[in-house]
């Protein structure tokens, strides 16, 4: 006999069922817990190099505002027992002051022998030879008094390291390794009496003729940048003024012509306007005359355009130019002695502004043309563009003045930007005043995304551009006499700014923040005794010190420079 197989409701789950649920909840979870340790993860990496960052940012803002012999007795006697005593000389470790004084913190002066960082020789009173000293300074009173001890031999010539050890930033602790060269191999030379021609202290003016063509390039600005395209602008203008000025004559006589007709004592009706209506008319609206070509020059806009592109390993440097006179009026000229009176309003030929057949007459702008190509055995370097400043450019807003080199091929180059002084005797020498007035624009377009650098511009004190600016603009060449003597001015606006090979404009940093981008340095004669050598400060892990900086251990780099 068959039984009756009924289906209970209320019947629990089986074994099998419990164990299936337990097991995906058990995959769920681990797959759950190892997100949250990941994310976990990647936000304390974050942490880390945020807060490396900033460490490494304060410690290149000191030695930055010091002089270099000051770096070097911070860190050799980071106490300072003169003025103000228990002072911790670098300002941003003053938090940590108990932290140094029980050597908890160490701070000190090191040398890179034979593959290792060892510590150098403080001097020590006890009647030794200071030559045996290796510290970078020599102090018999604990730093209150002290003279620099340069390297001047073996292998660490002109290069100096510096440590932190166990410095908190924040939240976390750090070890950091600061280094400084002025070695020869550096790219820095020490001027002396035996080399005073190629030695330099500084990014030395170039001398041209002993450079080569195969890796600079060089683009020499003749004072007058095209005077036949300036001749050509002011014949136009002087057409269209004299148009206008027929127009508005015309316009003037058939408003006489329809005024009441007036007779004469005989009764016949006089014909207006009269001769000396016309001749009244004229002396008060004289008929415009041709303008000044050089005068109208000085006070054109100058834009230089230097483009460089790549092209199957090849690299070439074109430049072009555009002259725009819009904005000139002569003055005390009449409405129709200006620049302004042509149409385009300044955008030259391409201009939508300009009717039909109209040629403009305020801006001119040239073809590219190529003055660099590579040689299959040669890189370009460097970059030389020489010019010759208009002094009436003044404005730093709208400056007449403006150089805009486009490297959207992310080349790494060195661009020089020196301004000239007139050494023929066909124009003044510029004088302190006009060089303190003087201004111009500069803009480094470069292609940073393309690098795979997307956020450059959220912290550019740490992103550094592939072109690297050397420029005299920064400083007062008016008296050729006193070149130790020179000041430092601000004549230049520096703008880097984020473009692509279609020509299209994206974000820019400008002022210190684009210094910083594209790692600026003066280009100038200096003293004998000053001397400018690259800074690096790295930021490791805590502990990385005793390792020897180990790279596997470093957190952040920032580059920059020292002048001393």
């Amino acid at each position: 006999m068959k039984r009756n197989l009924r289906t209970n409701k209320n019947s629990g789950m089986t074994l099998l069922e419990a164990i299936i649920a337990v097991s995906i909840f058990s995959i769920a979870a681990i797959i759950l817990l190892q997100g949250f340790v990941t994310s976990g993860r990647i936000n304390k990496k974050s942490n880390l190099y945020l807060e490396a960052t900033s460490m490494a940012q304060n410690i290149m803002e000191e030695i930055k505002s010091k002089d270099f012999e000051e770096v070097a007795l911070a860190f050799n006697y980071p106490i300072d027992y003169t003025t103000n005593p228990d002072q911790v000389r670098l300002s941003f470790l003053q938090p940590q002051e108990d932290k140094i004084k029980s050597r908890e913190l160490g701070i000190k002066e090191i040398v890179y022998e034979g593959g290792e960082y060892k510590d150098i020789r403080l001097y020590e009173n006890t009647g030794e030879d200071e030559n045996k000293v290796t510290a970078s300074v020599i102090s018999t009173d604990n730093g209150r008094t002290y003279k620099f001890n340069p390297r001047e031999t073996g292998e660490n010539t002109s290069k100096y390291y510096f440590k932190i050890t166990n410095a908190e930033n924040l939240h976390e602790t750090f070890d950091a390794l600061i280094e400084f060269d002025g070695s020869k191999d550096s790219g820095y030379k020490k001027k002396t009496s035996s080399n005073k021609e190629e030695g330099k202290n500084d990014y030395l003016a170039p001398n041209i003729a002993k450079l080569d063509t195969k890796t600079n390039a060089f683009l020499i600005m003749e004072r007058n940048w095209d005077a036949g395209a300036m001749k050509r602008l002011v014949e136009l203008q002087l057409e269209r003024a004299k148009n206008k000025w027929d127009e508005s004559f015309t316009v003037w006589k058939d408003a006489i012509m329809k005024e009441e007709t007036h007779f004469d004592e005989m009764g016949n009706p006089i014909i207006r306007p009269t001769s000396e209506e016309i001749a009244e008319y004229k002396e008060q609206h004289p008929e415009p005359q041709k303008l000044d070509v050089d005068e109208v020059y000085q006070h054109t806009r100058r834009t230089l355009y230097v483009h460089l592109s790549e092209t199957g390993g090849i690299i070439t440097a074109e430049a072009k130019y555009t002259l725009n006179a819009n904005e000139y009026t002569k003055e005390g000229g009449s409405e129709f002695e200006k620049m302004s009176i042509c149409p385009c309003q300044g955008e030259g030929n391409d201009s939508d502004k300009l009717p039909e057949g109209e040629i403009c007459s305020c801006t001119y702008s040239s073809d590219y043309i190529p003055f660099y190509s590579s040689n299959a055995d040669a890189d370009l370097q460097n970059i030389y563009i020489f010019y010759y400043p208009n002094y009436n450019s003044q404005n730093s807003i709208k400056p007449l003045d403006e150089i805009i080199f486009e490297n959207y091929v992310n080349y790494p180059v060195n661009l020089y930007v020196t301004k000239q002084r007139d050494e023929s005797g066909e124009k003044p020498v510029p004088d302190s005043i006009q060089e303190m007035a003087y201004r111009m624009a500069l803009t480094i377009r470069e292609d940073p995304v393309n690098n795979k650098n997307e956020n450059w511009n959220t912290n550019p004190g740490i992103y550094r551009a592939q072109t690297k600016l050397r420029t005299n603009l920064d400083y007062d060449i008016s008296d050729f006499e006193k070149i130790n003597e020179r000041p430092q001015i601000s004549q230049m606006t520096l703008t880097y700014q984020e473009a692509d090979r279609d020509g299209s404009i994206g974000r820019k940093v400008k002022g210190v923040s684009a210094k910083n981008v594209v790692s600026y340095n003066g280009l100038d004669d200096k003293k004998a005794t000053d001397r400018i050598y690259t800074a690096k400060v790295s930021i490791y892990k805590q502990g990385a010190a005793e390792k020897g900086f180990p790279s596997s251990e470093l957190v952040v780099t920032l580059d920059g420079a020292k002048e001393n």
